[in-house]
């Protein structure tokens, strides 16, 4: 409607002193304005998912504009119409041979304030990316000082010294190869740290380590088995299945009498991860903290989500594998 008052004060300023005259530039104004608006209701509930201005902007631009441009032909031809012809009683073709200017100022009018729009929607867009890039690095630099805070806290390099102490009366070939294992462990999470994706073949050499150092810690108290297939071709999120573990042994209680089994397998595209749990008296939030950090990250680098299901005595996790995707560890 102002935009129709100024532009009647422009083309036609006697009319301004004709009440009439004005009321029905209003009217005129207030309808094509409405008419013009449901053109961004319709956007967002329909055109908006074809839409990505991060990933396809030159598409986006191409299906926003051309959407844009039949559906706006469609409400201000009707308005004319019907204002002109029907209203005001204009021949139509007259209309279109005496004020072709109408037309033409009403679509000039409509795309800057389209471009306007669309440029503000293409920045909101950008800067929740920049968000969740930002958050996703944050939950990546908590889990990479999580996993590195539980492996080089004293609990576990005290049990881990022990072990190899004991091993080396033993044997002390058990406690070479145990002692080669610990420092490969510390070497593959901090190559690995700073990687986006790893391959699974990667994430399950380090979880091969650092189960087998386990075993040697309880003995017959705990038992895994991971895949031994060729498994190259799917990417996971660094130290992902790494935290898993940890939460196993952290918030579990097992004995040789009740022993822990840790399964790793992989099945329709997931990776599975299963655990016998003994319930404790912990609060079950410490639990949940790796497992949404995990969550988080797989959401936003997937789009799909990490199933938790813990019924009859069994903790599983099934993480989603990228499959066939360009790896940082290459």
């Amino acid at each position: 409607m102002f935009i129709g008052f100024f532009f009647q004060w422009i083309m036609c300023p006697q009319c301004m002193h004709e009440p009439i005259s004005v009321i029905l530039n209003l009217g005129y104004s207030l309808m094509l304005g409405y008419g013009l608006f449901l053109n961004g209701y319709l956007y967002d509930k329909i055109i908006v998912r074809f839409v990505s201005w991060q990933n396809s902007p030159v598409k986006s631009v191409l299906i926003a504009f051309g959407f844009t441009t039949l559906y706006s032909g469609v409400v201000i031809f009707f308005t004319n119409w019907f204002w002109f012809s029907l209203i005001q009683e204009v021949p139509f073709i007259l209309f279109l041979k005496t004020y072709p200017g109408i037309w033409v100022t009403e679509f000039i009018i409509l795309y800057l304030i389209t471009m306007w729009f669309y440029a503000r929607s293409f920045f909101m867009e950008w800067l929740s990316e920049v968000k969740k890039r930002e958050a996703l690095k944050r939950e990546a630099l908590s889990a990479q000082y999580e996993v590195l805070k539980s492996q080089v806290n004293p609990h576990f390099l005290f049990n881990s010294l022990n072990v190899a102490a004991s091993l080396v009366d033993q044997n002390p070939e058990n406690a070479k190869q145990f002692l080669h294992n610990l420092a490969g462990m510390y070497r593959n999470i901090l190559e690995m740290q700073d990687n986006d994706l790893v391959s699974l073949d990667r994430e399950l050499k380090l979880t091969s380590q650092y189960l087998w150092l386990q075993e040697k810690r309880f003995g017959k108290a705990f038992h895994y088995s991971l895949p031994d297939e060729n498994l190259s071709y799917y990417s996971i999120v660094p130290l992902s299945l790494q935290m898993l573990l940890e939460n196993a042994f952290k918030h579990n209680f097992f004995t040789m009498e009740k022993p822990m089994n840790v399964t790793v397998s992989l099945q329709d595209g997931q990776l599975v991860v299963q655990n016998t749990r003994y319930k404790t008296n912990e609060n079950v939030e410490s639990l949940n903290i790796g497992l949404e950090n995990i969550r988080g990250r797989y959401r936003f680098l997937t789009g799909r989500d990490v199933e938790i299901i813990n019924e009859n005595g069994i903790f599983e996790v099934r993480i989603p594998l990228i499959k066939n995707l360009m790896r940082n560890d290459q």
